[in-house]
């Protein structure tokens, strides 16, 4: 019974949760606000931390906490407070129906391609998932005491994680470019 119970509060919690982030990355997207958007981009960036926490990966909560809420929601809380634009106001024009509908349109599309996508990959993701699933075990059991996470992003996954990195560096410089533009 008390398992049970136990079991039940766990599921009730991740909903709220999973309700709380979707809530909140929602409220980015329609807020016409920017200071508003970016304080629930902080609440969506909890969200994901707790997600994290409820998939047991709390190494990843813990870097989502540090980098993301700690770190790139005071980033870019600055870069709002020191904007001229901000004292204006940030309200849009209004949405015009043909452009909520050109969205809806695209957003539909997207999750449509999604859905497919997923279905045809079925079972490569599924051989993928064993395949890392076994480098795990063998970087678990060949470093005990140390980070397996480590081993796999600077090891089998290190192109990709520098990748990435290369195409934030290239946001953060196409970012700088568009803010001096604006002084001008």
């Amino acid at each position: 019974m008390v398992r049970a119970m136990h079991s039940m509060l766990a599921t009730l919690l991740f909903w709220i949760v999973v309700l709380m982030t979707v809530t909140a990355a929602t409220f980015v997207v329609v807020a016409r606000n920017i200071l508003h958007a970016a304080f629930a981009l902080a609440v969506a960036f909890l969200g994901v931390a707790g997600i994290y926490i409820f998939l047991h990966a709390d190494f990843l909560a813990a870097v989502q906490l540090i980098v993301y809420v700690g770190g790139i929601i005071v980033l870019v809380m600055f870069a709002i407070m020191f904007s001229a634009h901000t004292q204006e106001g940030t309200v849009e024009p209004r949405r015009t129906w043909l452009a909520l509908g050109g969205g809806a349109l695209v957003a539909g599309v997207v999750l449509a391609a999604t859905i497919m996508l997923i279905n045809r990959l079925q079972v490569p993701l599924a051989e993928a998932n064993a395949h890392a699933d076994a480098a795990y075990r063998t970087t678990a059991s060949a470093a005990p005491g140390e980070i397996a996470l480590g081993h796999v992003l600077l090891g089998e996954y290190l192109l990709p994680f520098e990748v990435a990195s290369i195409l934030i560096l290239a946001a953060l410089v196409g970012a700088v470019a568009i803010v001096r533009k604006e002084t001008r």
